[in-house]
């Protein structure tokens, strides 16, 4: 019984030490800490991207001796969500991505992976559009310019063909204006701060979907008068305008689109509710990837670019925001864009004569 039970600690003994050594040979870093967040373990990447010394930092608190900016807040919110692109302490060009890993008795692991290079590789790919997007702007100006000075009446035998070339150039130039957007929106530049008054506004996009909808479809708007939004005016109008564009090309003739505004104690929702063809709950999370397309088809006949509602999620991240989606095949949809308290500012007060 004695050697079989030497034998079992050996064995799990040996297991610990071979798990040990993978942990240690890991790429990323790995930190064990307790339920008061105290570090326990870390590997050889910890000290390395982390800046921890063994044994000098057993036992001390992780948000105490390793120098990230906003790492205590997160630790103690128990890293809901990742902690993305901050700096390695001492060491500003290594990104990490931090993420906390809970696991028996209120301990944890904190996982710090290197995504430096992934971050090159993005910005080689913003730059890349950027610059494509750029050289493509002046030749499609130029062939849009000749065909407009082309009248389809004229020269009857081409009418079509001209009418057709028209429409493809002003899409195409539709779609390097959103890349362009795209590619100013992902290079991280601060938006102006400023107030958006959300009265005027809605009532802009009112004016814009009832010009797009040519009195095809029943257009209303609800809006409370209520507090104004934080942010950049042009950008926000840019987000709003494309779903209230999406709303009316995708809402046959004779349905009905509400634009609204509310607020409350949460925040604030700006919504485009329509009743259009619905769409089917497995396109959802996909909607806001880039050129993804529900039906081809559909969108192609309507002109969209399959890059608005990339645009409208870049814009909101940029806000704080987020847009929440509702769907439903044969009833219609609502998109709403939803902000949080702090971004909401009271309406300007009226000076009135005295």
């Amino acid at each position: 019984m004695k050697a079989r039970v030497a034998r079992r600690r050996g064995s799990l003994v040996g297991l610990v030490r071979a798990f040990r050594d993978a942990a240690a040979a890991l790429p990323d870093a790995l930190v064990a800490i307790d339920e008061e967040r105290r570090i326990r373990w870390f590997n050889t990447a910890a000290g390395r991207l982390l800046g921890l010394a063994y044994p000098d930092h057993l036992g001390r608190r992780a948000d105490e001796v390793v120098a990230i900016p906003g790492l205590p807040a997160w630790l103690a919110a128990d890293g809901a969500e990742p902690l993305n692109d901050v700096a390695a302490p001492g060491d500003a060009d290594v990104h990490l991505s931090l993420r906390l890993i809970p696991y028996a008795d209120n301990h944890a692991l904190l996982l710090g992976r290197d995504i430096s290079q992934v971050l090159r590789v993005e910005k080689v790919r913003r730059d890349f559009v950027a610059n494509v997007s750029h050289e493509l702007r002046t030749p499609l100006t130029v062939v849009h310019g000749y065909l407009d000075l082309i009248e389809p009446e004229q020269v009857p035998e081409f009418e079509s063909i001209l009418r057709e070339l028209r429409k493809q150039s002003h899409r195409m130039t539709q779609i390097v204006e959103d890349l362009l957007t795209l590619s100013r929106l992902d290079s991280g530049e601060n938006l102006p701060q400023m107030r958006v008054a959300m009265g005027p506004l809605v009532r802009t996009l009112l004016r814009d979907a009832e010009g797009l909808s040519r009195g095809r479809h029943v257009i209303t708007l609800e809006h409370d008068d209520g507090q104004d939004l934080l942010g950049s005016p042009k950008d926000l109008y840019s987000a709003f305008s494309n779903l209230v564009s999406n709303a009316v090309r995708y809402t046959p003739v004779g349905g009905h689109i509400t634009i609204g505004w509310r607020t409350g104690p949460d925040g604030g929702r700006l919504s485009v509710r329509d009743s259009g063809h619905g769409i089917p709950a497995r396109h959802l999370p996909r909607l806001t990837e880039r050129f993804y397309r529900v039906s081809t088809s559909r969108s192609r006949e309507s002109g969209g670019t399959g890059l608005g509602l990339s645009i409208v999620k870049h814009v909101l991240q940029l806000h704080d925001a987020h847009l929440d989606v509702q769907s439903e095949v044969g009833v219609g949809s609502t998109f709403a864009c939803i902000f949080g308290v702090e971004r909401l500012l009271p309406p300007e007060p009226v000076c009135e004569d005295a």
